[in-house]
């Protein structure tokens, strides 16, 4: 008894080094990766910083110390915070729009038999339509407002949801869903335990690249017609040569991209634990 109790120790030890182990590897792996990111970014401004004023004018490219400079003026002003939150409140609602409604309607059409071959050709006809010609349209339509910023926003998110998640219903074993339905499972739990699962990798991938999407859609309304977003800032900016903020404009519109890209990896973590992630889409 003696003897069985002390290997169940040794063989709990083992473990726990083994498990201490991979987790100083995994810390290894992130620091190395967080610091070839830090020196990218740093030759990427230093290359930037040589750049201006040597192979290019200052008045068109302008150096990172006068870009942090604008940003941080135009911050303590208050007008990066007002037109921020427009372009924020657009984004976030074609993004919201545009994914359920991708979502539901690839539920839908992949319930239908051969749903999918019939829209085919009218759904890929309506996505290699250019989103930017439409923009004019949706200015007439409704007018300089918010509404059609945020219909082009969902637009741009709408066709690559409803695609990706189309292929993955289509990955779904067919084999595994009959076996299931055999075992008496209602069609709702099916689709919560088999097809869900089976297509959450494609919906999470979606979801990700749609992010900065909805931002375009958005962004192109407010560079059309608008008096008011990160948009028309930059816009406005550039028509007075205003370079550094121009870049600062753009600066904020990344940190708005990463900001929504972390929020996105906590709903992942929490709802889609099952779905593989992507290393490089995950950090």
């Amino acid at each position: 008894m003696a003897e069985a109790v002390a290997r169940a120790n040794r063989e709990t030890a083992l473990l726990a080094e083994e498990a201490a182990r991979v987790r100083g590897a995994a810390r290894r792996d992130r620091l190395r990766v967080l610091a070839g990111q830090a020196l990218l970014l740093a030759l990427i401004l230093g290359g930037w910083a040589w750049a201006s004023g040597r192979v290019v004018d200052r008045l068109f490219l302008s150096d990172p110390v006068s870009v942090a400079r604008a940003f941080w003026v135009i911050l303590l002003k208050g007008t990066l915070w007002y037109h921020l939150r427009f372009t924020l409140t657009e984004t976030l609602l074609g993004y919201l729009i545009g994914a359920s409604l991708g979502l539901l309607a690839a539920i839908a059409v992949g319930m239908i038999p051969s749903g999918e071959t019939v829209l085919r050709p009218f759904v890929l006809l309506a996505w290699a339509t250019p989103k930017i010609a439409l923009a004019p349209l949706m200015i007439i339509w409704f007018g300089i407002g918010m509404l059609p910023k945020v219909f082009l926003a969902a637009t741009f998110v709408f066709f690559v949801v409803f695609l990706s998640t189309l292929a993955g219903i289509a990955t779904v074993s067919p084999q595994l869903v009959a076996s299931v339905r055999v075992m008496g499972a209602a069609p709702l739990a099916v689709f919560r335990k088999v097809v869900l699962p089976s297509a959450s990798p494609f919906i999470v991938t979606a979801l990700r690249l749609t992010i900065p999407a909805a931002l375009i859609g958005a962004i192109i309304g407010e560079f059309i017609s608008s008096n008011r977003g990160v948009g028309y800032l930059i816009n406005a900016a550039s028509s007075r040569y205003a370079t550094a903020e121009v870049f600062a404009g753009i600066g904020s519109l990344l940190v708005l991209v990463l900001g929504m890209n972390a929020v996105l990896s906590l709903f992942e973590r929490s709802w889609f634990r099952w779905a593989p992630r992507d290393p490089l889409l995950s950090r």
